[in-house]
């Protein structure tokens, strides 16, 4: 068993070696050392994952060090305030600071080295993330990360820095394992060594974690579990309380657990995983009254003090009215089922519709959503569990029918709109998906669609029929193919839209299309007819192959 997550708590000996500090500072009237008083506290702060607090910390230091100048304290707050816009999902803030932190490491004379070996690593991460979550420059964010790390490795050898080469070699072989790249596991065992050498605990699991990833990718599930184990042993024999280590050493498990197909234990240790992410939560909602605490005690004169209490009062506020809830729920049970009856009623009689039904059919698309996510989770999982390859793709293929019907849901709850979809966003989308379950990531595409907004009933359709087309595509055009290329454009004109899908496969004498009785053509031909529109395929329309054209028209 995999010891119980602990609750988050800021170490006390690094609160009290930042409170030393500051209370010097004070003494002294010196302005850099309380700047690194509050570095301290921020610090102490991330090590319990409220990087809100954290970040408030950061910023009080970076006021002070800013009209000083450049200086290896301000190069390193600005990577600090990047590591934790990162952590809090702002990636493009996270740049930002990740920047300037690399422009003032270029300027400075004292440590210079030390900077950019910091402003590197930060960046390089910051590209990782992006390499991510984009599809267009994908490649050029896994370029410009992969040269930053090489970049942050040369400079730690030139410095005799084992410790920063043990870091940067962690960070090669995590990115080396993600692309499944031989040199993967050297990088991670070189770095599992240093860090052995210099006596790290903590970053030597975390280096077994991903040690474990590698074993795991590269197919040595033996030695990926006893990594792992490694790892939980070193954790609890030191008594490590560090939440970023548990969260993903829960997570490697769970990727154990499930490629061996031992769903129970996968399922313990995903129940552990989500236990401690809610513990994030709490720390995140607790560590809004802890700063109130600390700021209380240096800044008692601070108008934030003013803007907390009232903040404090209105959650105060919230949980009596919450209490008054529990003891009328029977009531507000049955006053919430007949006000259901009403607004459904009035949706029928009105056209416009208020604010409160726009939140409940907002809600229903949540959970139709939702309910499309889990029907696509458990095709996934019965196709893992699939020998026969024909009976593989076919769930697969159902799965991608299933995973456009959820992104236009998808959208429909995230969207301004109510009950329409943006045809470009979600083109982009759908198609991005499709591509990246086949292994497909980066084939030369090209978009040309107009800003149109479409009901979801006829989105619905739209993305059934592109689904079936692109899959065509990945599995008869792009094989054997050197330059894969696909081109969507679509196209309002007068109260029309034009739909053309081009590929430059061997064209439609060699695609599975062509059979006409086939379950995918079926399903074309069932969508133009919902949309009461009509279509056609040719070949040979792009110059540069003869490929295969799709294009159908139909009503606004």
């Amino acid at each position: 068993m995999a010891q119980e997550a602990p609750h988050l708590n800021v170490q006390p000996d690094k609160v009290r070696k930042a409170r030393e500090v500051e209370q010097e500072a004070r003494q002294k009237r010196d302005p850099r050392q309380l700047a690194e008083a509050w570095y301290l506290y921020g610090k102490a702060y991330v090590f319990a994952a409220d990087y809100l607090t954290a970040q408030t910390y950061f910023l009080k230091a970076v006021r002070i060090h800013e009209p000083l100048g450049n200086s290896f304290e301000l190069s390193r707050l600005y990577v600090r305030l990047c590591e934790n816009e990162e952590r809090l999902g702002h990636v493009e803030q996270a740049l930002h600071y990740a920047t300037l932190s690399l422009q003032v490491a270029q300027r400075i004379k004292l440590e210079k080295d030390q900077a950019l070996i910091r402003s590197y690593g930060a960046l390089a991460h910051i590209h990782e993330t992006l390499w991510d979550g984009r599809v267009a420059d994908k490649q050029s964010d896994y370029n410009k990360a992969l040269s930053y790390y090489i970049k942050r490795e040369f400079l730690c050898k030139k410095l005799n820095d084992t410790a920063g080469v043990a870091e940067v070699s962690l960070e090669l072989g995590t990115l080396f394992t993600r692309v499944k790249d031989p040199r993967a596991i050297a990088y991670l065992e070189k770095a599992l060594d240093l860090f052995t050498l210099k006596n790290k605990d903590g970053i030597r699991v975390n280096t077994m974690i991903h040690l474990a990833s590698a074993y795991l990718t590269f197919g040595e599930p033996d030695r990926a579990i006893q990594s792992l184990e490694n790892a939980k042993k070193l954790y609890v024999s030191k008594k490590m309380n560090e939440y970023d280590i548990s969260l993903v050493m829960e997570n490697n498990f769970v990727n154990y657990y499930e490629t061996l197909g031992l769903w129970k234990q996968a399922f313990e240790h995903l129940r552990k995983f989500s236990e401690l992410e809610r513990i994030k939560l709490l720390a995140d909602r607790d560590g809004a009254i802890t700063r109130l605490s600390v700021e209380y005690e240096t800044e008692k004169r601070d108008a934030l003090l003013k803007a907390k209490n009232q903040e404090i009062a209105l959650k105060n506020q919230t949980l009596l009215t919450q209490q008054r809830f529990t003891y009328a729920i029977s009531a507000l049970l049955i006053m919430a089922l007949g006000m259901s009856i009403v607004f459904f009623r009035l949706y029928r009689k009105n056209q416009r519709i208020s604010h409160r039904n726009e939140v409940l059919l907002k809600e229903q698309n949540h959970r139709v959503k939702n309910n499309l996510q889990i029907v696509s989770s458990l095709l996934n999982l019965q196709a893992k569990r699939l020998t026969d390859e024909v009976a593989k793709k076919a769930v697969e293929e159902s799965r991608l029918r299933v995973q456009s019907m959820a992104i236009i849901h998808r959208r429909l709850y995230d969207g301004d709109k109510l009950a329409e979809v943006n045809l470009d966003e979600f083109i982009k989308e759908l198609t991005a998906g499709v591509l990246k379950a086949f292994g497909y990531l980066f084939i030369k595409l090209e978009f040309a669609i107009d800003d149109i907004n479409l009901s979801a009933d006829k989105a619905i359709s739209v993305g059934l029929i592109l689904n079936e087309l692109i899959t065509n595509a990945c599995k008869y055009a792009f094989p054997d193919n050197e330059s894969p290329f696909l081109c969507i454009t679509c196209y309002l004109k007068t109260n029309k839209i034009e739909l053309k899908v081009e590929d430059n496969g061997p064209g439609i004498e060699g695609a599975m299309i062509a059979k006409t009785n086939s379950f995918g053509m079926t399903l074309i031909q069932a969508q133009v007819n919902q949309l009461y529109g009509t279509y056609r395929f040719s070949s040979g329309e792009k110059t540069v192959a003869k490929g295969t054209t799709f294009m159908m028209e139909f009503k606004r």
